[in-house]
């Protein structure tokens, strides 16, 4: 099992209530994959370098867990297949510490 953090972001105009659920699917998706110590940090709406899918801005979420190589591969899965996620990267950080 490796150390992974995920950071994605969604819609800006989607309202707490979506936002809330959009985070508890990526924690179910983590946590039915064998993943374990699921930590998400909320960053806000920030305003993006460049244009993504034509938007300006984008809210920020950042999620760190312990998980295996079918953890990410679903995880990247399901969110490839949300309409509301924008952009998202997964990273081992097992090297960082």
């Amino acid at each position: 099992m490796h150390k992974y953090e995920l950071m994605y972001i969604t819609r800006p105009e989607l309202d707490e209530e979506a936002l809330n659920t959009q985070r508890e699917k990526v924690q179910a998706v983590i946590a039915q994959n064998n993943g374990e110590d699921i930590e998400l940090e909320h960053f806000g709406k920030r305003r993006l370098a460049y244009l993504i899918d034509n938007y300006r801005e984008g809210v920020y979420t950042v999620v760190t867990f312990t998980g295996n190589e079918d953890t990410v591969n679903e995880l990247g899965r399901h969110l490839k297949l949300n309409d509301d996620v924008i952009r998202h990267m997964i990273i081992n950080i097992d090297d960082k510490e």
